[in-house]
């Protein structure tokens, strides 16, 4: 009778351990596609059995396997950061290609052709008041197209500081997850599958936003570094970070707007440390590519430098020239006005001298030889000279670099996300195959266990069976 009551013991804990492996595929089948989610592998594990005067059950113990990989976790958190960084940097860049645009439509190249067409035309009439009102205003022109060009410099970097801040955000409340996590792995350190999905998928997000290192602690719990040194999340302990104006960096030109540098919770700069995700990215295009454009804290910038070489050369021509045939030569009045006491603002600034008129304007070269239109002449030519005004280079041709350096940062921004695309979906595949549920694996564990549990019912109903029949021969 003790074998037989040890045999249902057997098997009825074997009931137990097949329910229990059917209920780790059950929600494997039910989180296939929860973001972080690690197939669970039930296994069964065989009990100790022996025979004779001993009384051992036997039977099968049920314990989980996590597929979960360390390696190919990693693998697909890095390639996300890069992606991130690239994916940014093509939406902040692409915006500056309307702004420096090479094509004939373009406000900055219409205006300036329009404005030497002008000065040629004049050339051709020194006199012709028709002729100093068009050079008037294709001037007006060009000053229109720069300040207009300046306003959208300024919206973008606007919209980049904005992104910035609401990156870093962004990473803290990623941080404030995780931290949720260790929380709950600290009161109870048992393995738990919905958990460790959580964290993944907080793990991924943050991935995409900064470059993260994540170090195993004690009790299941995680420590995150920023950068690989900045500790973000240990234990229970969040350190945010913050954006800061760095007021420093603006030694050189106090007009610009300041760089943003990343702190740390005790305030340190840690902004050299960012170098992946979308924050790189966007500190990438705030702090370096705007203010090559639009000026910064050590630099004038290419929008600026153009708009002050073409107002000084022009300027410069008109003043040594003459409004008048004859002695005493009167000198022509500046065409161009800016505000020279902000560098980073020229752009933004330039316009047409509001007291010019047309009989201000120098036509003649004195010489000697004098020349009737020869001021107006050299106006006309001044784009196509050799070496240029502006750093060796014409207006125009200057504007083309401008415009090329764009170009080319958005068509590397573009290469990248694409190849960068592909790799991230390559590190994804890998860790499906290694820790992804496969709905075809599931159903056929289910289909076993299912027999299995079929199988170890059978036993305890013949055991109840021949229990019965033997209480029934126990005379009463």
């Amino acid at each position: 009778m003790g074998s037989l009551f040890s045999a249902l013991s057997s098997a009825g804990q074997s009931l137990q351990a097949f329910e229990q492996a059917i209920d780790v595929v059950q929600n494997n089948v039910t989180n296939a596609n929860s973001p972080g989610y690690a197939d669970q592998v039930p296994e069964l594990v065989s009990q100790s059995f022996q025979t004779g005067n001993q009384v051992v059950s036997g039977g099968v113990q049920e314990t989980t396997q996590d597929t979960r990989s360390t390696y190919a976790d990693t693998a697909v958190q890095q390639q996300l950061s890069l992606q991130g960084m690239y994916q940014q940097l093509q939406t902040s860049l692409t915006p500056l290609e309307s702004v420096f645009d090479v094509s004939s439509s373009s406000p900055i190249p219409s205006a300036l052709n329009q404005l030497f067409q002008s000065f040629s035309a004049w050339s051709s009439q020194p006199t012709n008041t028709n002729y100093q009102s068009a050079v008037i205003d294709a001037a007006q022109q060009v000053g229109s197209a720069f300040q207009q060009a300046a306003v959208q410099l300024g919206q973008i970097q606007t919209s980049t500081v904005n992104d910035i801040q609401s990156t870093v955000t962004q990473i803290n409340q990623d941080a404030a997850a995780i931290q949720t996590y260790n929380q709950q792995m600290a009161q109870n350190s048992q393995p738990n599958a919905g958990l460790s999905a959580q964290l993944e998928s907080s793990l991924e997000n943050l991935s995409t936003l900064a470059n993260v290192q994540v170090l195993p602690g004690n009790g299941g719990m995680v420590t995150v570094l920023l950068g690989g040194q900045t500790t973000l999340v240990e234990g229970t302990q969040v350190n945010a970070i913050q954006a800061v104006n760095n007021t420093a960096s603006n030694n050189g030109n106090p007009g610009a707007a300041p760089n943003i540098s990343i702190e740390d919770s005790d305030g340190n700069d840690i902004t050299s440390q960012i170098t992946t995700g979308s924050l790189a990215g966007l500190l990438n295009v705030n702090n370096t590519v705007l203010p090559s454009l639009i000026g910064g804290g050590q630099q004038v910038g290419g929008l600026n430098t153009l708009a002050q070489g073409l107002a000084d050369s022009v300027n410069a021509v008109l003043e040594q020239g003459s409004t008048t045939d004859t002695p005493p030569y009167q000198a022509g009045s500046p065409l161009f006005t800016y505000n020279a006491a902000s560098p980073s603002g020229i752009a933004g600034t330039l316009a047409v001298s509001p007291t010019i008129t047309g009989s201000q304007l120098a036509a003649a070269d004195t010489g000697p030889p004098f020349v009737a239109n020869g001021a107006a002449l050299t106006l006309a030519g001044l784009d196509s000279t050799s070496p240029g005004p502006v750093d060796g280079q014409g207006f125009t041709q200057y504007f083309s670099s401008l415009t090329s350096s764009v170009g080319n940062a958005v068509n590397n921004a573009n290469t990248e996300v694409t190849a960068q695309s592909q790799l991230v979906a390559q590190a994804q595949s890998l860790q499906q195959q290694v820790s992804g549920v496969s709905l075809d694996e599931e159903a056929t564990r289910l289909v076993q266990l299912q027999n299995s549990y079929d199988a170890a019912s059978k036993v305890v109903t013949v055991i109840d069976d021949t229990l019965q029949t033997l209480m029934t021969m126990i005379p009463t």
